[in-house]
């Protein structure tokens, strides 16, 4: 059984520009943007198999905020072949950590350099909302999502036992292991760790 796993970017005001390479450009939700966000998650996600309605029943709430919130990287033609939200953690009293939620890069568009530049640009939203600190679900399969948020600052957040046993047969298998000192534990960051395992 997968494990999820949580990796938390402890400060947003050190983040440094990632350049999309041409022609690729990101821009935000519009209306009629989710049948879009369906395409790139149906085609990027092997491991998790939503109904067509998915988005509609993350986000539908909250469309004001999605505008705002929910980047898409575009190709020359304008098509959407990536998608990042800047979201936040529903569950979660503390306004300070913001949510990155579903990075997908479709997988023709895969490769390019663009993963970090569009996760860029959801950090940075992040902190222009007013947001202090990011964090993210992901799963322990997932090695090259793992490696890449690593390489943008992001470090492991326990929660409980179950995720330093995941971590601690994750870490090794990366391009750059985790030293035991860049573990954060969520009840010494002021967060609740059973509200961010719900």
């Amino acid at each position: 059984m997968p494990h999820r796993i949580m990796m938390i970017r402890p400060k947003l005001d050190d983040l440094h520009s990632s350049a999309l390479p041409e022609p690729y450009t990101v821009r935000w939700y519009r209306d009629g943007d989710a049948r879009h966000w369906t395409a790139v998650k149906s085609a990027a996600d092997e491991h998790h198999h939503a109904p067509p309605d998915y988005h509609a029943r993350l986000y539908r709430a909250h469309l004001d905020e999605l505008r705002r919130r929910q980047a898409f990287v575009c190709d020359g033609s304008g098509t959407p072949v990536g998608t990042g939200t800047a979201w936040w953690f529903e569950n979660l009293s503390d306004p300070s950590l913001g949510k990155i939620n579903w990075m997908l890069i479709a997988p023709a568009a895969q490769g390019r350099g663009l993963a970090k530049p569009l996760l860029e640009a959801c950090c940075a939203r992040l902190a222009a909302l007013g947001h202090t600190r990011a964090a993210l679900y992901t799963l322990a399969q997932r090695l090259p999502a793992i490696n890449l948020y690593r390489s943008f600052g992001f470090v492991p957040l326990l929660r409980h036992s179950a995720d330093a046993h995941a971590w601690a047969a994750t870490s090794p298998l990366m391009k750059q292991p985790f030293a035991e000192a860049e573990y954060l534990h969520a009840a010494e960051l002021g967060l609740d760790g059973a509200a961010l395992s719900g």
